[in-house]
């Protein structure tokens, strides 16, 4: 079982994170305002609006408390990722529901597979036997993060940790399974460019 941490750093690098994942909405409202009596300037600016709206809603969603959901309401919350722009998310539908925990750990397997994908592509997350959840990747230069590897292979949420915001989904997946007893593992790959990551949220 992967074990829980509770250093106060991993709130820190998760804040810094948020906040600068939040810097281009945010800063794109503001400078569209003064431009807000041109018919143009509205459009962007509604559509601004919208990505931050989607965005807040994803973050409280990943990092916050939270309550229990539809399984298919995965797609209409990754909408809100930063990486949504270069990325498609392709989830598999099913009729489950997933905890507020589980959404949190789904969520941020989602997101640190995007950020695997830095020239675009697709993330696929599907549902398999056993309770099993495949969270699989795949475009040009596709690989898994580094810090979730040296993690995979027995590294420490500490250590990660060092790593800095940038790197923060790593050890924040780490900590969100093993609140939850998940296990995470790579499969075994067979004629894929990267393998799946594997969740084992339980039946």
């Amino acid at each position: 079982m992967i074990s829980m941490t509770s250093d106060p750093r991993l709130a820190e690098l998760l804040a810094s994170r948020i906040c600068h994942d939040l810097g281009a909405p945010v800063s794109g409202i503001g400078a569209l305002v003064p431009q807000a009596a041109q018919t143009d300037a509205q459009l962007l600016l509604k559509e601004t609006a919208e990505e931050l709206r989607f965005r807040l809603t994803l973050f409280a969603a990943a990092f916050g408390q939270g309550d229990d959901r539809a399984w298919n309401d995965l797609p209409r919350l990754l909408a809100g990722a930063p990486m949504a722009h270069r990325v498609r998310f392709d989830v598999v539908p099913s009729n489950a529901r997933i905890s507020a925990a589980e959404t949190r750990i789904l969520l941020a397997a989602a997101l640190l597979a995007a950020e695997g994908l830095p020239r675009g592509g697709a993330v696929r997350i599907a549902r398999e036997e056993g309770g099993i959840i495949a969270v699989a990747m795949e475009g040009r230069d596709a690989e898994w993060s580094p810090a979730l590897i040296r993690l995979l292979s027995g590294g420490s949420i500490a250590a990660a940790i060092e790593e800095g915001p940038r790197h923060v989904l790593a050890p924040w997946l780490f900590a969100q399974a093993g609140a939850a007893g998940a296990e995470i593992s790579l499969a075994v790959p067979v004629g894929v460019q990267v393998p799946p990551l594997l969740l084992g949220l339980g039946a």
